[in-house]
């Protein structure tokens, strides 16, 4: 979405420059600073241009066939309405006749206010303006992802809203985003290897959450404060023929009396991350507001999470006198209630790769003292 908002914007700004350039050409006292201005304003860049402008010519073209047709339908409609009217006795033949004609009249009337709007674009559009008026909106409600650069509205879990008289905050210092991440992983720590006890490829990590970044200088957005809320799980595979047992409150893994097609261990939780991020940024100026852009730049964050455990199941398939059974076991694997570690992620624009690794053991009362690592790619949305 934020990457086809800010192609939309750059091409609405860009239809601009063409006459910017026609006026400043003739004065050589401006034109070799100009030139060094424009140099990005090349072949490539003016040929699409010349593409999006004759792609929305024939845009235009189509909408004036297609004005007529749908005023003609319309006006169908209505004189098989009237004709109904007719046969009901609702009506005279005269005022029929009347009701008829004064509906292809209004036809007629619309085609041609219709047409006259389509015209005046195509005029706009061939003397390089884009204009699209909204007379006074009365609010709109959007679903979507993430902040654009020049957001007019308000931002909440995904949906942005604004009221008919809302406008843009002229210094935007929080911004929003979803984020999701996948990965996979382990555990490691206290004699345990990364792949030691479960099967390294099968150990996965998912995470979806919900971000705040805050600017942390008044001139600058180099350094930014994320924050926010995310639900994560992670999954283990135990190697051989292996699963979890709580016995007497004490959690270890034994053979499976069955053969284990697969086994899987899924920790749910619920975690607040905080880290510091930092990288450079692109700020972008409007009329009466500015907006910093990172869609395009690399970024770091560096920090550490918290949180509080929502579950644990154990999901099994196992043969059973030649059957396949599957059972998903949901009870105290005295997993550790309190979870909390470090995380940090080295990215570009919205795709990040990310570790994490928790401070705290993934049993309370165990053999392994193990801790769980993860990593993987982040979007944030």
């Amino acid at each position: 979405m934020k990457q086809t908002l800010l192609c939309i914007a750059f091409v609405a700004t860009g239809i601009f420059l063409p006459k910017v350039n026609a006026q400043i050409e003739n004065n050589p006292l401006l034109q070799s600073s100009t030139e060094k201005k424009m140099s990005w304003w090349n072949d490539y860049d003016h040929a699409y241009y010349e593409e999006i402008k004759k792609r929305r010519l024939e845009a235009f073209e189509l909408e004036k066939q297609s004005i007529a047709e749908a005023e003609k339908f319309e006006l169908k409609k209505i004189i098989e309405k009237i004709d109904k009217r007719l046969e009901k006795g609702e009506i005279t033949q005269e005022k029929a006749t009347a009701l008829k004609q004064e509906a292809a009249k209004i036809t007629a009337l619309n085609i041609d206010d219709k047409m006259a709007i389509v015209e005046s674009q195509i005029a706009l559009i061939n003397r390089d303006v884009i204009y699209n008026y909204q007379p006074n909106p009365t609010g709109y409600v959007e679903v979507g992802f993430g902040n654009t650069t020049d957001d007019k509205g308000s931002f909440l879990l995904g949906i942005s809203y604004a009221g008919s008289d809302k406008k843009p905050k002229y210094d935007k210092r929080t911004y929003t985003d979803m984020v999701f991440a996948l990965g996979f992983g382990g555990t490691t720590g206290d004699g345990v290897d990364l792949g030691g006890l479960y099967k390294f490829g099968k150990n996965g990590y998912a995470e979806l959450g919900f971000t705040f970044r805050t600017r942390l200088l008044k001139e600058s957005n180099y350094w930014r404060l994320a924050y926010g809320v995310s639900y994560q799980q992670n999954q283990l595979s135990p190697k051989g023929n292996k699963y979890f047992v709580n016995d007497n409150g004490y959690t270890s893994l034994e053979v499976f009396p069955d053969q284990v097609k697969w086994n899987r261990f899924v920790i749910s939780n619920i975690v607040f991350p905080v880290l510091l991020e930092f990288g450079p940024s692109k700020k972008k100026e409007y009329k009466d507001y500015f907006r910093y852009d990172t869609s395009t730049s690399f970024k770091v964050g560096i920090g550490g999470f918290a949180g509080f455990n929502a579950g644990a199941m154990q999901w099994m398939k196992y043969v059973d006198e030649g059957k396949d059974i599957k059972v998903k076991t949901r009870q105290d694997y005295n997993v550790e209630k309190f979870v909390y570690g470090l995380k940090g992620y080295v990215g570009f624009g919205s795709l990040s790769l990310f570790a994490n690794y928790e401070l705290n053991t993934v049993f309370s009362n165990s053999a392994y003292k193990d801790h769980a690592l993860y990593f993987g790619l982040r979007v944030d949305l």
